[in-house]
């Protein structure tokens, strides 16, 4: 086929000189054609308005780029039919294999980030994906958020943020509880590959998606769906165990009502803190005052609505260290490397943010809060973690009895 046309650009060649300027024109307009066709670049031929051998040339050429357009793809689609049935009995064994080694794998990870990332890796060398993505719903914004990504993208192609009801590929994955491929419409723009949404469905509802990118011989593969749908659904039973042991820990570890860690992940912190020898470490203890007036006057609900933005403007405005509920209205903050002098001045900022923060009741009314707080460090108040709680409790004494809302530090003392 390459010899024909080039043959026949070299008679178009000798007609360049023989023929008029308008002639020579549309020649050197087909000749431009076939060099780009030659070239493997795609161009498009304006249709000729004449009525001569010269358009019936241009036709001829048209026609035939036209059939072995057609040959080619025919060649394609054969080539990918042979490609998805390929699998043979040994492959089937081999993902049986692989799914039993990917169960017992996840089924022992708790950790539900790195149960992802593991499985992120599975996808990539079990299926030679691009890239892998797992999308996870946040029942609260109602949204898909991505939680891992891996493969040779640098990045994946979708937003990082998928709103549940959007017209999308991996939203409708989600919402559906359905495996979804752009394949189709990938191949018609002349794509070599394609992406496939397979769905994490728990016992009731839907955790989030899986999104490979995929060759597309290989994502139209029923077998290799049905496969990866496995994978899938391991992972959600692994997933559900791992959130259900995440919320088993933070239950042992943080107060139910703020949020916030609580007195015995504290003392197990602090301990700890104390036996890695750290160089300074500041603790603050405060409580909200009158805070038995508050629940009194507005009823408990408003005093946990209280507590509850407290402790949420405490944990945002808190520079390092941990946040904790001592108990009823009290709180700790521990500031490992951090000085005194620097603790104090946070405790201050805290404590005006506190009384500047607008509280407000369900049927409108405005709540006054203010805090009063106690700060020890150590070494210089105490040389030992128990001494220094006890040396900021006294200091929170001291404000309370000082007025509220205010902080006052500790004395300087050799020893707790």
């Amino acid at each position: 086929m390459v010899y024909i046309i080039l043959i026949l650009l070299g008679v178009l060649n000798i007609v360049l000189f023989i023929r008029n300027r308008s002639f020579v024109v549309r020649i050197v307009e087909l000749k431009n054609w076939v060099n780009k066709i030659l070239s493997g670049s795609s161009l498009e031929l304006p249709p000729d308005p004449h009525h001569d051998d010269l358009a019936e040339l241009r036709q001829s050429f048209v026609t035939m780029y036209t059939r072995m357009e057609e040959s080619r793809r025919d060649m394609e689609m054969n080539y990918q039919k042979l490609q998805l049935s390929s699998l043979t009995l040994e492959e089937k064994y081999a993902q049986a294999y692989t799914l039993q080694l990917i169960q017992e794998e996840i089924a022992r990870e708790l950790d539900s980030n790195q149960l992802m990332k593991k499985t992120l890796d599975i996808l990539l060398g079990v299926f030679g994906s691009k890239w892998c993505t797992i999308y996870m719903v946040n029942e609260q914004k109602s949204v898909l958020e991505l939680k891992a990504n891996s493969g040779f993208a640098a990045a994946p192609v979708y937003d990082k943020i998928i709103p549940v009801d959007a017209d999308h590929l991996v939203a409708r994955a989600c919402r559906e509880r359905m495996v979804f491929t752009d394949a189709d419409e990938a191949m018609a723009q002349g794509k070599t590959s394609g992406n496939i949404a397979i769905p994490l469905s728990g016992r009731h509802n839907c955790l989030g998606v899986m999104v490979m990118e995929n060759e597309l011989v290989r994502i139209i593969n029923q077998d290799l769906i049905d496969f990866a749908k496995l994978i899938a659904q391991e992972l959600s039973l692994s997933l559900e165990n791992a959130y259900l042991y995440d919320k088993m820990r933070r239950m042992a570890t943080h107060d139910a009502l703020t949020g916030v860690y609580n007195r015995m992940y504290l003392m197990n912190y602090i301990s700890e803190l104390f036996a890695s020898r750290p160089q300074i470490v500041s603790v603050i203890i405060f409580d909200l005052d009158h805070f038995k007036a508050i629940n009194d006057r507005y009823g408990h609900l408003v005093g946990d609505m209280v507590l509850k933005e407290t402790a949420q403007l405490a944990s945002e405005m808190l520079p390092t260290g941990i946040l904790a509920r001592y108990g009823g209205e009290e709180f700790v903050v521990v500031l490992p490397e951090v000085s005194a002098d620097e603790a104090f001045d946070f405790a201050e900022k805290l404590r005006y943010a506190v009384f500047e923060h607008p509280y407000q009741t369900d049927d409108g009314r405005w709540v006054v809060v203010t805090l009063s707080g106690g700060l020890a460090g150590y070494p210089e108040s105490s040389d030992s973690f128990e001494g220094l709680l006890q040396k900021a409790d006294e200091a929170l004494y001291n404000a309370k009895n000082s007025g509220r809302n205010r902080i006052c530090r500790a004395e300087k003392t050799a020893k707790g």
